[in-house]
Order: C-alpha cells, then structure tokens, then sequence
C-alpha cells in the first residue's frame, strides 16, 4: 500500500508508470505491504481464475519467493512502479520501500524488481519484448 500521494502517467520506461504526488524525503516511507490492501493469491487460487485474469496477475503482480507458491497483486498505483537498476526506491529488510534520495514531486517511482520478485527477470525480458514489437 502506497503511504504518499501517487498519480499514473506515461513512463519512458515502459507504459503507464507511478509518479510522487508530493515531495518525498531520503528514507521516508513509501511503500507497505497491507494484507487488507495488497491482495495474496495461492497457486491453487491462481490455477481457478480465468486466463486473462492470471495473466493480468502475472503482469502487474509478483511473487516473493521460489518455488512460486504465492503471488500478490498490489490494488493501489504501486502495480504500476516500473524496474530500475538505479531505482528511487530501497527495499528494506521488513519488506517495506523507502525513497532511496529526496524525490520530488512529479518524478518517477521506480524500484528494482530483482528486490523482491522471483520473477523479474522473465518479467523484464517481456517487457523487452513488447517494447519491440510496438
């Protein structure tokens, strides 16, 4: 669950992206998982929901941790961060997200997938993809 104001726009990074709707200083947080917020699906939930669903699920959620047991899709814009090598955004050991510098207003959220998803980098190699092939 984002804890600041957020909006979605064009990211030159890839499709919409989650950008600060207020001024964000070094370390504060941003990010939170909220089990009353952030949806988790089991795989045996997963294999039951309509194909176009688990592909929307595979798209905008992630799964922490291998085997894929569990994936969780965020409800708020936080679905829409996109990965960055250099990203404004630290995970930390809790598992929530702090801004890695002062951010400001307007400027693009952005994390590193590698952090916390065990699918990230087939997630990046898609989005490679469909950048190419737009």
């Amino acid at each position: 669950m984002l804890v600041v104001k957020t909006f979605l726009k064009y990211s030159p990074i890839h499709g919409l992206g989650c950008f600060a709707g207020e001024d964000i200083k070094k370390g504060q947080l941003v990010w939170r998982f909220d089990p009353g917020i952030d949806l988790t699906f089991t795989e045996e939930e997963i294999k039951k929901l309509p194909g176009p669903f688990q592909e929307f699920l595979k798209t905008y959620g992630y799964s922490p941790s291998l085997p894929l047991k569990t994936y969780i899709l965020c409800v708020d814009h936080a679905r829409h961060m996109n990965h960055s090598e250099s990203p404004s955004l630290l995970e930390t050991s809790e598992g929530h997200n702090v801004a890695a510098k002062d951010i400001s207003q307007g400027e693009e959220l952005t994390c590193n997938y590698h952090d916390f998803d065990a699918e990230a980098q087939l997630k990046l190699l898609k989005n490679q993809i469909d950048l190419h092939e737009s």
